[in-house]
């Protein structure tokens, strides 16, 4: 028994787990922000504007660790989405991100988990709103899904969980998939990427494509709301870039596609309200297109100042008579002032003009911001 459990022991010791490198890190942020709505031809509570400070531990605060073993590696984040009421107990941790790889050959890699996909660039450092970043306002994103990915060079391919949000737009009397029909599912997302590098630029073309059917009506359960089946298909295509020129740099991307509420990547300002499909009587679909388009400017004034200016646009048809474009942009202006090594400052104004409201034609309103953001990472 003595030598069984010292050959166990030794095992142990040799195997891939006992031997993997383990680093922690871990980031903290608080928002300090004074914020004034105009809520437009609309009121809120009775009133037609209203002002605050939001004084707010932030929801993407983390901690985490990255692993090494040899060829295989991992990476875990953990998000502290507490609460800001006093005492522990008043939130809880989410997970982030949670993936392993393995470097099968010297330029490939297998991804498995959850981690950002390959339609994600950031671009943006836009930090209101919990680190907003313009993303799904001019900086197209995809969230975190569970996936499959494969990174071959500078290709990046995955096969993602397909979101099979069928949710009709808000403010319309159609559903997409009404009594006695249901959603089928027979192929995960697909999403691409290639960044091609250069000296003083960088470009990023992306696509990403999901489908899926919502069958015909069960006749026994309704009298055939859906006389056919009816496919629903989100795509996009976009392109992002960066120039660095000195101390200088200019970003942009744009991306165009259809139904992208569907695919749940982010929806901007007005959510995911005007950019899926609905039904278009009973054997198709209304298919919105959407839009969007952002730039930004910096200045790398000196290791500790570094200036940033920005926009992002975004458009949303839903294709639905009675509805106008979905429209909102925004703007803004920061220092990312860095006090020490890891610790940030940064002070940030903006300006969120959501134009009119597809549904009734009135203003919709605009919001001011100014404060800033505080970040320690350790």
């Amino acid at each position: 028994m003595k030598k069984l459990i010292a050959v166990l022991v030794v095992l142990l010791m040799a195997s891939p787990a006992m031997a993997a490198e383990w680093s922690f890190f871990g980031s903290q942020r608080m928002a300090t922000f004074y914020i004034a709505d105009d809520y437009g031809d609309a009121e809120v509570n009775g009133s037609g504007d209203d002002w605050g400070l939001r004084w707010d531990f932030q929801g993407n605060s983390r901690v985490g660790a990255r692993v090494k073993a040899d060829k295989v590696g991992g990476y875990i984040e953990l998000a502290l989405t507490a609460t800001n009421g006093g005492d522990g107990g008043d939130g809880g941790v989410n997970t982030r991100r949670a993936f392993g790889t393995w470097k099968f050959s010297d330029n490939a890699t297998l991804k498995v988990g959850k981690d950002y996909s390959p339609v994600t660039e950031f671009i943006s450092g836009q930090v209101y709103d919990t680190d907003a970043g313009l993303l799904g306002q001019g900086n197209f994103y995809g969230r975190r899904p569970g996936m499959l990915g494969l990174n071959i060079g500078a290709l990046e391919l995955a096969l993602i969980h397909n979101a099979l949000n069928d949710s009709s737009p808000a403010g319309t009397a159609l559903d997409l998939t009404p009594a006695g029909s249901d959603v089928d599912n027979n192929l995960p997302k697909f999403e691409a990427a290639y960044t091609l590098k250069m000296d003083a630029f960088s470009l990023r073309p992306f696509a990403g494509i999901q489908y899926f059917t919502v069958s015909s009506t069960d006749t026994t359960e309704a009298a055939g709301t859906l006389t056919d089946d009816v496919d629903v298909i989100s795509y996009v295509v976009g392109l992002g870039g960066m120039v660095n020129i000195g101390a200088f740099r200019i970003g942009g991307q744009g991306a165009y596609g259809q139904n992208w509420a569907n695919a749940q990547w982010a929806g901007g300002r007005w959510g995911q309200t005007y950019a899926g499909a609905t039904l278009d009587g009973a054997d198709d679909t209304n298919d919105a297109k959407s839009w969007m388009a952002q730039l930004i400017a910096g200045l790398k004034f000196s290791d500790s100042v570094n200036f940033e200016i920005g926009g992002g646009y975004r458009n949303d048809d839903a294709d639905i008579n009675g509805v106008d474009n979905a429209e909102s942009y925004e703007l803004y202006g920061q220092v990312v002032l860095t006090l020490a090594p890891g610790v940030f400052l940064i002070p940030e104004a903006g300006y969120i003009d959501f134009m009119d409201d597809p549904a009734t034609d009135e203003d919709a309103g605009y919001t001011w911001y100014a404060g800033a953001k505080w970040q320690i990472n350790f």
